[in-house]
C-alpha cells in the first residue's frame, strides 16, 4: 500500500468515529439547554413570587406608616382578619404608637420564602423604626387566590 492509500484508509476509518462525536455533541448541547430551561424556570418563579411577596409586604407597611390602618387591615388574609377584628388591629397599632411615637420606616432584615403543599409563603423580619425606638417584628405572609396578603406577626 502506497502512503496516499495509507491515509486514504485511515481518513476513512476515522469518519464513522468523527460522525457520532458531532452527533453526541449535538445531543449534549440540548440535555445542557433542557437543564438550563429546567433550573432557570423555578429560578425564576421563586424570584417572582419573593418580589410579589415584598411588594404585598411594602404596601401593608406603608399603610402602617401613613396610619391608615383600615387599608393595612383591608390587605390582611381572611384568616389574619378573623383572628383579629379591625377595633382590635387599629388599638394595637395606636398603642404602639402613644408607647413609641410616631412610626417612621419599617425595614425588611430577612426572609425566608418557600412552597409546599399549601403553596407560596413567606416569613419576613422586619425593624419597625419609630421616633423613639426601634422594635424587631415577624411577619407571616402567604398568598391565597393569587396574590400576597399578611397572614400574621409577632413582636420578637
Amino acid at each position: 500500500a502506497t502512503m496516499f492509500e495509507t491515509f486514504k484508509l485511515t481518513a476513512v476509518d476515522k469518519a464513522p468515529e468523527a460522525k457520532k462525536y458531532r452527533l453526541f455533541r449535538g445531543k449534549s448541547v440540548y440535555v445542557v439547554l433542557g437543564l438550563v430551561v429546567a433550573i432557570s424556570v423555578p429560578i425564576f418563579s421563586f424570584l417572582s413570587e419573593m418580589h410579589e411577596s415584598n411588594k404585598a409586604l411594602d404596601g401593608f407597611s406603608q399603610d402602617l406608616i401613613a396610619r391608615e390602618y383600615d387599608a393595612a387591615y383591608r390587605a390582611a388574609s381572611v384568616p389574619f382578619q378573623s383572628a383579629l377584628s379591625e377595633q382590635e388591629f387599629i388599638g394595637q397599632q395606636t398603642m404602639l404608637c402613644a408607647e413609641y411615637g410616631k412610626l417612621k420606616a419599617v425595614r425588611r432584615e430577612g426572609s425566608r420564602i418557600t412552597f409546599d403543599s399549601n403553596g407560596w409563603s413567606t416569613t419576613v423580619a422586619t425593624t419597625f423604626v419609630f421616633e423613639n425606638s426601634e422594635h424587631e417584628f415577624w411577619f407571616k405572609l402567604k398568598k391565597a387566590d393569587g396574590s400576597w396578603r399578611v397572614y400574621g406577626y409577632r413582636n420578637n
